[in-house]
């Protein structure tokens, strides 16, 4: 399983995120036939964790997870859902950040974590 596979997990289960988002949680970009609010995840970074021996046995992957929406409020409401559905799966948000897309006029909610994953 993947840092992906296992941040998606995490995300697809909540309650509170699927009734803004609905099933609307999509690697790097929402697909164009696609309408907001949805979850769009992207990996910022990866460290890897090496042992002496020099064999990588895991990694502490940096994602965005943003929340899209036509409304500051809902981008916000589905941003909170976010920082639950981390919370459950043992990962704290490492930073919080808003935005406005000035070529749709759609409003972003992004919230920064960092996912430890062992190999």
């Amino acid at each position: 399983m993947s840092s992906e596979t296992e941040l998606y997990a995490a995300l697809s289960a909540s309650v509170a995120l699927a009734a803004i988002v609905g099933t609307k949680i999509y690697p790097d970009a929402i697909p164009e036939d696609k309408t907001p609010p949805a979850v769009v995840y992207q990996r910022a970074s990866t460290d890897p964790v090496i042992t002496i021996s020099g064999q990588m046995m895991a990694e502490t992957a940096r994602f965005a997870v943003t929340s899209w929406s036509a409304t500051r409020e809902q981008a916000d409401g589905a941003a909170d859902a976010i920082v639950a559905a981390l919370s459950v799966a043992d990962h704290k948000p490492a930073g919080r950040s808003a935005g406005i897309d000035p070529e749709t006029g759609l409003f972003a909610t992004t919230i920064d974590v960092d996912w430890w994953h062992t190999f």
